[in-house]
């Protein structure tokens, strides 16, 4: 039964109780939280009390739509997962609710202590979760990230035959360079299946098998022991993309103490998440956590991992394959590599585009997509089915899920050649649950390229921002809404996070996204609940008072806008386009800070304001003038060019020389972005030089592509194209920049204000 029939079922024994003057929040067997142990027990009890309350969450929303500070509006999913143990209920939701019951101080006592108690327990246990006292050598493939093998009629081992790579000597070499007191930090990079794990698990198993093994869950429990690190201890992160995506990141700190002592790190990486943290951006966006990213890689000991075997490897192979049948059958696979057929790799693509069975193919496609999008712990059965609701055809969407759940889950988690499928069930950390499906890695990279520039449904966006249950899920949903355009998305993920887990950069960024949607009063309001919760929240303070200076400055030109003064108009769609930036740089611009002025013509340049940009040029501004001679050299507009040098600008006139002499790119440029769209799937260095390329080729559909296949700058690349080109007029290219775009692609108009 779910909480809200739970909560809306009868109210006749609460509303006696009433009658008889007994408290509807006296502690109760049910919803006693002095019993609650976990988050889980004390939602259970919650959910209990509001059922004795007799109030559903829908009534619980609405009784609280009008609340203001100190308190806040209790919204109904936030409840929700607190009451079904997703998330623990904070302290600031927790007072709110009992207050909304009347409740007597006693009991709000006994309520807050059982949630710091929880809380406090769940911190508490993080160092003696991840201090394992398991050997190496005593841990299964399985359990190591090790993929699955194909199995034949003769398999007896789980693994098989291991095949020596070349570099295994380096590999070995770099685990024990250190000597004995001290460790090592190593990666692994290469794509999927290509065998990093196994080699990882191999050299462990020699240099060192009776030393202790850490896997942790999260990045937290890496970064709570810099502070006192065990020894002779493996620290396993496989798929190291998790820590370092996560909020906050594996640290260079936290390596480097783990690897004072005698201790190895070590993870693996596929090219793709490797090039993309190391690789600094053209522009100058990074953060410090970012730069200390890429510091913790560039300090690692990197050993690649090609996708083929070398001549060597084979040789040693084809030794191998007279006594396992395994190798010998993946060595007469022709269309894949042979440690990709070993993992079922060819076979799990079949299974997809040949799925006798629809929805479990509209399963498959929605944990592709999910991953694809970076969301990277298990998707639940609720949460799958969700999604998967997007990619039916109309026809299909009438069977009820629990119908077509009971026949697509055993298809896309059926095993293929032994225990390698689609899907795979992983386990709620208790015996006995279930956390969710998590999509094989090698069919998870096909998809990833098949489907790069493809729409991700309205329902999948919905299914995965209410019902991921990890921060950093949230936030790389988030990131990959806003690099899609899909502002309406990000805006919900950036509220879960803010809400439930008081992400103050969430609440930052947010604030942006609203002050573009001119919504200045709901920016306010979140960052003041911000400061409610953490008022030693330096960010957010100055964050509180940017926007309020902006919002007045605002103020004080809307009237102007709205009278049909056209420089007001273009001033305020400005402002709430960048944040007040450009008008800043005007300002101060017009003292004599050069610096400024040159400032300001770059962010002129990167967003297409070729007006404005000629006007500064006309004015006889030799940065302006330069640069937007460079513009039109790359945009190939000679005549334009010509046209300045007549009227006796030395920059055009330079720029025009050069062009005679070395000619306008032209089939060059072609092949050029012809390599780099074959290369951005996996090189995102490549990929944001493409959209660079393709913005100097005014190519506006490859733009559009790029920008539904998530890659960074794409979005912004094609907007300046379509502010320079003038192609679209100025009111919806200001909507398009503020609202984005729907799940299919289409310009959102907002609602006019009442």
């Amino acid at each position: 039964m779910s909480i809200s029939s739970l909560a809306d079922e009868s109210v006749g024994a609460p509303a006696k109780r009433r009658r008889l003057g007994v408290s509807t929040l006296t502690p109760e067997s049910d919803s006693d939280p002095s019993r609650a142990r976990t988050r889980g027990e004390l939602g259970a009890a919650l959910r209990a009390l509001c059922h004795h309350k007799g109030m559903s969450l829908g009534e619980i929303e609405q009784q609280t739509k009008g609340w203001e500070k100190p308190l806040r509006p209790l919204k109904s999913s936030t409840l929700s997962n607190a009451f079904t143990g997703k998330t623990l209920i904070s302290q600031e939701f927790l007072v709110g609710l009992l207050t909304l019951f009347e409740a007597p101080e006693s009991v709000r006592r006994l309520w807050l202590h059982a949630q710091a108690r929880i809380k406090d327990a769940e911190h508490g246990t993080t160092v003696h979760r991840v201090i394992s006292v398991n050997r190496f050598d005593t841990a299964s493939p399985r359990d190591l990230g090790i993929h699955s093998a194909i199995i034949t009629p003769d398999t007896t081992d789980e693994l098989p035959a291991y095949i020596e790579r070349d570099f295994d000597f380096r590999l070995r070499a770099a685990l024990t360079n250190e000597g004995p007191t001290r460790g090592c930090f190593v990666i692994l990079v290469g794509g999927s299946s290509t065998g990093k794990t196994r080699s990882l698990y191999e050299a462990i198993h020699e240099v060192a098998p009776n030393w202790h093994l850490v896997q942790p869950a999260e990045t937290e429990e890496l970064l709570e022991l810099k502070d006192h690190p065990p020894s002779q201890t493996v620290f396993w992160l496989d798929e190291l993309q998790r820590y370092l995506g996560s909020r906050p990141p594996l640290s260079l700190e936290c390596v480097r103490a783990l690897t004072r002592k005698p201790n190895i790190v070590v993870g693996t990486l596929w090219p793709d998440q490797y090039d993309a943290r190391v690789i600094p951006r053209q522009s100058n966006t990074g953060t410090d956590e970012a730069d200390d990213v890429r510091r913790l890689l560039r300090s690692a000991i990197v050993i690649s991992v090609e996708e083929d075997l070398t001549p060597d490897e084979l040789e040693r192979a084809h030794g191998l394959a007279e006594r396992d049948t395994r190798i010998r059958i993946a060595l007469r696979t022709r269309d894949a590599g042979l440690t990709q057929v070993l993992a079922g790799g060819p076979a799990l693509v079949l299974r997809w585009e040949q799925a006798p069975d629809p929805y479990a193919k509209a399963m498959i496609t929605a944990a592709a997509d999910a991953h694809r999008l970076g969301v990277q712990s298990p998707l639940s059965e609720s949460l799958l089915a969700g999604a998967t609701f997007g990619y039916l055809r109309n026809a299909l969407r009438v069977t009820p899920p629990d119908v077509w759940l009971a026949e697509a889950l055993p298809h896309a988690t059926r095993p293929l050649h032994g225990n390698v499928s689609a899907l795979s069930p992983v386990d709620g950390g208790r015996p006995g649950t279930l956390a969710g499906y998590t999509i094989a890695d090698y069919l998870a990279q096909h998809l990833r390229r098949h489907r790069r520039v493809e729409c991700v449904p309205h329902e999948a966006w919905r299914a995965l921002v209410a019902g991921l249950d990890r921060s950093a899920d949230l936030r790389r949903i988030a990131d990959s809404a806003a690099a899609r355009l899909r502002y309406a998305y990000t805006e919900q993920a950036l509220e879960r996070l803010v809400d439930e887990f008081g992400d103050g950069a969430a609440a930052i960024e947010l604030t942006h996204l609203l002050i573009r949607q001119d919504r200045f009063q709901q920016a306010v309001m979140v960052l003041r609940r911000r400061l409610e919760v953490e008022p030693r929240d330096r960010a957010a303070g100055r964050r509180l008072a940017r926007v309020q200076e902006l919002w007045q400055r605002v103020e004080e030109i809307r009237p102007a806008a709205h009278a049909g003064d056209p420089a007001a108009r273009e001033r305020l769609t400005e402002i709430l386009a960048d944040g007040g930036v450009c008008d800043d740089l005007r300002t101060r611009a017009k003292t004599g800070d050069a610096l400024a002025a040159e400032e300001l013509v770059e962010r002129l340049v990167d967003r297409g304001r070729l007006r404005e940009l000629r006007q500064r040029a006309d004015g006889g501004h030799l940065y302006a003038a330069e640069a937007l001679a460079d513009l039109y050299v790359a945009w190939g507009d000679v005549d334009l060019l010509q046209a300045r040098a007549r009227a006796g600008d030395p920059a055009a006139e330079l720029r025009l020389s050069k062009v005679h002499e070395e000619g306008v790119r032209t089939a060059g440029a072609e092949s050029e972005a012809a390599d780099l769209r074959a290369a951005a799937g996996g090189d995102p260095e490549a990929a944001r030089r493409l959209c660079a390329l393709l913005f100097e080729l005014r190519d506006r559909a490859g733009l559009r592509a790029e920008l539904e296949a998530g890659t960074y700058g794409a979005a912004d690349r094609l907007i300046a194209l379509y502010t320079a080109e003038e192609t679209v007029p100025a009111e919806q290219l200001a909507n398009l920049r503020a609202f984005g775009l729907t799940a299919d692609g289409a310009p959102i108009t907002p609602t006019p204000s009442p």
